[in-house]
Formats: C-alpha cells, sequence, structure tokens
C-alpha cells in the first residue's frame, strides 16, 4: 500500500517558498510512488490539529501557480516551537492515523530542528516515516561557515534570499533617485531592513552600487558594538557626516539587528525578536539621533547632529521586502524548485534525515550543485556573515561580497539616466538664498 505525504512550511514566507513545495509536489506526482499529498494548515500547528488540505485534490494549473505566487498564504506557516513531547506523540499519531510516510519540512533552522525530532520520535515508535528539510530563509543563516575557497559549507545560500537581494538592491536605486532629487531639504534618508542579528539583507545594498557612486553606508549588526548602542550611534553619525562633507546627502542601510537602543522588542516562541513589532524601529532611532531629537530647546526645537542644512528621514520597506513578487530573483525562483525537487528525490530513494541543499561550486563561473546534508547537523544552525567581508571602515562591504552575492540576484538591475553636469557659463553675480544666508 502506498503511502501519503505531509508538507508543511514554517518561519517568515519568501517570494519563492511556494516553488520549492511546487518542486517537491511535481516530483512526488511524477514518481507513482505516493498516493496522496496533503498540506499541513499553517505549518506544523496543521500536524497538530489535524488539518490537512488534499493538494492532490487541487487542479494542475492552481500546482503550477504556486510558481508565481509569492509568501506562504496557499498552505500558510507558523512559528511554533514544540517544546515537549506530548505534541511530537501527537503529530506521529496524526501520521499513523492517515498513513504518513513521509514528511517535508520547508523553513529554517528551527524547523529542520523540528523536523529532526519528529524523525526520531517516529523511530522510536516504529513508524516507518522518512523526514525531510527543505531550506528557505531571507536572511540566508541557514548553513556553515564561509570557506577558503569562497563558498559556504552545509549550504551556501538559502531559497528566498537571492530574491530579498534584489529587492534591496532596487529599493536603493529608486531611492538613491530621491535622495538626489530632495537633499537639500532632507539629506539623510535611513532605510531599515530586515535580517534580525545577521548582515546578508543590508550587504546587499552594495549590489545597486558596485562602483561605489553612491553616498552609501552600510551598518551590519556584526561590524557595530552588540553592547555599547551610545557608541554606536556616535560612530554612525560621524561616518554620516563626513558622507555630507564629500557629496551633501547621505543614504544609510542598517540591519534591525544593530544595537541603538532599547528598542521594546517583542519575542516569538523560540526566542527571535520580531523587530516590525517592536515600540521602535532601529531606522527610526537613528533618525531621531541624526535630527536631535533627545535635545530639544526650551522652545521644543530639536538639535540636529548633522553637520549641514536639512534633515534626516527614514522609512522601513518591512515584510514587503520577503514577499513582493515583483522583484523576484528568477535565478532564486529556478534554484527554489530544484532545491524542493531534489528533497523529493532525496526521500523517495529512501534516504531519512537529511535537508535538502545547495552546494557551490569553487571560482569565478557560478555553478552549484543539489546534495543533502543530516538534519541534526543543521537543527538551529546559524552562520554569521563573515567578518573579512565587512569593510575596514565597518560602514560597508568587500568586493568579494559582491562576487559571492551578484549570481544569486538573477538579471541586471535597471539601469536610470545619468545627466552630466555640464552647466552654462553664468552670467549674474553670485547670489545666497535669503533662508540660507548666515544670521
Amino acid at each position: 500500500m502506498m503511502k501519503n505525504v505531509i508538507i508543511a512550511q514554517s518561519g517568515g514566507p519568501t517570494s519563492v517558498i511556494n516553488n520549492s513545495i511546487r518542486g517537491a509536489i511535481d516530483e512526488l506526482i511524477l514518481s507513482k510512488k505516493i498516493d496522496k499529498i496533503y498540506g499541513a494548515k499553517m505549518g506544523i500547528l496543521g500536524a497538530l490539529q489535524e488539518e490537512l488540505i488534499d493538494i492532490s485534490a487541487q487542479g494542475l494549473h492552481q500546482i503550477a501557480l504556486l510558481a508565481e505566487t509569492p509568501s506562504a498564504g496557499t498552505i500558510g506557516s507558523c512559528r511554533y516551537k514544540i517544546k515537549n513531547d506530548e505534541d511530537l506523540v501527537r503529530i506521529v499519531e496524526v501520521f499513523k492515523k492517515h498513513n504518513v510516510g513521509y514528511f517535508f519540512y520547508c523553513g529554517g533552522g528551527d524547523s529542520m530542528d523540528t523536523a529532526n525530532k519528529i524523525n526520531e520520535l517516529a523511530k522510536q515508535n516504529n513508524l516507518k516515516l522518512i523526514c525531510t528539510g527543505i531550506p528557505k530563509t531571507i536572511d540566508n543563516d541557514v548553513g556553515g561557515p564561509l570557506k577558503t575557497d569562497g563558498t559556504f559549507a552545509i549550504c551556501d545560500h538559502d531559497p528566498g534570499y537571492g530574491s530579498v537581494a534584489r529587492n534591496l538592491a532596487i529599493n536603493i536605486l529608486e531611492a538613491n533617485e530621491e535622495n538626489k532629487a530632495s537633499y537639500t531639504s532632507d539629506p539623510v534618508l535611513v532605510v531599515g531592513v530586515m535580517g534580525r542579528k545577521i548582515g546578508f539583507i543590508p550587504a546587499a545594498a552594495r549590489l545597486a552600487d558596485r562602483k561605489r557612486e553612491i553616498p552609501l553606508l552600510i551598518i551590519l549588526p556584526e561590524s557595530l558594538s552588540i553592547d555599547d548602542y551610545q557608541g554606536n550611534l556616535e560612530f554612525i553619525t560621524e561616518k554620516v557626516n563626513e558622507k555630507l562633507i564629500k557629496q551633501r546627502r547621505c543614504i544609510v542601510v542598517i540591519g534591525e539587528g544593530v544595537n541603538v537602543g532599547d528598542l521594546g522588542i517583542l519575542r516569538d516562541s523560540f526566542g527571535h525578536a520580531q523587530f516590525s513589532a517592536s515600540e521602535e524601529t532601529v531606522e527610526q532611532a537613528l533618525t531621531n539621533y541624526l535630527n536631535g531629537i533627545d535635545m530639544k530647546d526650551s522652545q521644543g526645537r530639536a538639535q540636529s547632529r548633522l553637520i549641514i542644512r536639512g534633515i534626516a528621514r527614514s522609512e522601513r520597506p518591512g515584510t514587503r521586502q520577503r514577499r513582493e513578487i515583483a522583484y523576484v530573483s528568477e535565478t532564486d525562483r529556478g534554484e527554489a524548485y530544484q532545491v524542493g525537487a531534489h528533497a523529493a528525490q532525496i526521500a523517495l530513494s529512501g534516504e531519512n534525515g537529511f535537508m535538502s541543499t545547495i552546494i557551490r561550486k569553487p571560482g569565478r563561473i557560478y555553478k552549484i550543485n543539489y546534495d543533502k546534508v543530516p538534519l541534526d547537523v543543521v537543527a538551529n544552525s546559524e552562520r554569521k556573515f563573515p567578518q573579512e567581508w565587512i569593510s575596514g571602515d565597518r560602514v560597508d562591504v568587500t568586493d568579494e561580497f559582491i562576487e559571492w552575492a551578484l549570481p544569486l540576484i538573477g538579471t541586471p538591475l535597471p539601469r536610470f539616466a545619468k545627466f552630466k553636469e555640464i552647466y552654462i557659463p553664468k552670467k549674474c553675480r553670485e547670489y545666497i538664498p535669503v533662508e540660507y544666508r548666515s544670521k
């Protein structure tokens, strides 16, 4: 009797997560080795509550549309941490009742830990179950350290990262056009981006400006102190003012995990900071400091720390960074599909307890292989942004990062008009606008 399959998703979504699910579904259907495919509604909660969507009953055109469908709303996701044996026993019970022989969990390190726990308990209960992980995270924090050949161990990069990197790079290109247009009144733009305590997402801002022409500062959580928030604020202000002296304007991209003081952060069941739900955001805190909101005079006027006239403004792309299909990297979308298909191949071959992974071949030409890594190796794994990829001045990343990341964002970025500043000869006397004259 053929076994059934349960597929589930966990954690924050990406713009390509559904294509990984599609890759697994397509491969499972083609194999003709399984009976039904179910989707656990809202991740592992769907297994606990026996809320299983019959994917096998969906039309093939709906399966195909997963390639164009962002985020994880089709079957849902969750941030539920299994902390006791009762939950694990319940999952095994549900799997037995529904003749489940294959379980796929798409997510990050915590998800792989959950899959590993289910796998171990299934063995103890003589349940013939193959558990397989499918990697997913925009943070790019699942995997091992940087190797001497310029690639990463365990998983070179995670599906979802390439698209959020492309999204940010395009946003910085657009933000630069606005900053050029408005710097006489608001010369500083602070952009807060996702990434918790790892810097791969803010680092991607450099992909927008490989020639380093934009007055851009990139602040990673790994670049500054984890304890001295006041020192961090002073350091960033100094670097902003250096840009203002040279170029009269500045764009600051800062990771949400940079320590700039108490933000009133909430945490999920895994203990992860939920920055999008905090009392204050990192970009707002930095903007307030630059504008001197903390140094108001007796009449309530701020005392700006900017060295030139004008104010700092802030923006937060927020969770749209991880869901927008319009900015998806075709490379990322294709790899997401293949890593899901490879996960199905691993499971169908009878190999148990692995996560499908992406391994990059060393060299200047971008080539990858799809491989596998034991779940207990990747469970709860969390890599750091390499220190050797952080520039010496701590406000940028190196060319080595650019070389590694550029293939992941797919097709070339948009190109915008760039006029040469060819001015006609002046014929009138020099004039200083009244409000610009020193008092």
